[in-house]
């Protein structure tokens, strides 16, 4: 399983403008803490169903949503967690899809993050 992508033409659409809550990677490919990021949220995905989208997004430094000011993105992987459109965490580094970051996927699912 490998996540959709993301990029700066679709992020309005498919992140801002969502009926579901979106979880969205800034991956570096070359990253392995990225690489390891991404075989997190895939676990996350097939766990949560439909409940919540996760998408992947090519950490651009100077891309215009990393230097949103609401998102400040400056490193790989940051995951970004939205409902409603509105940022509701952002997760620097690698986690495992076990403890914490279980719980917050978790949270945003069920409504109450």
């Amino acid at each position: 399983m490998s996540l959709p992508t993301v990029d700066a033409s679709s992020f309005e659409s498919r992140v801002l403008k969502a009926t579901t809550p979106v979880i969205v990677l800034f991956s570096n490919a070359s990253k392995p803490s990225s690489n390891r990021m991404v075989v997190t949220l895939e676990a996350a995905a097939r766990d949560q169903g439909t409940a919540i989208e996760f998408l992947d997004k090519t950490l651009e430094v100077n891309g215009p949503i990393e230097k949103t000011p609401a998102y400040d993105v400056q490193s790989a992987p940051t995951t970004l967690f939205f409902r409603d459109g509105k940022l509701v965490r952002t997760v620097v580094g690698f986690y495992d899809y076990a403890d914490t970051f279980k719980a917050w996927v978790d949270q945003l699912a069920t409504g109450k993050l």
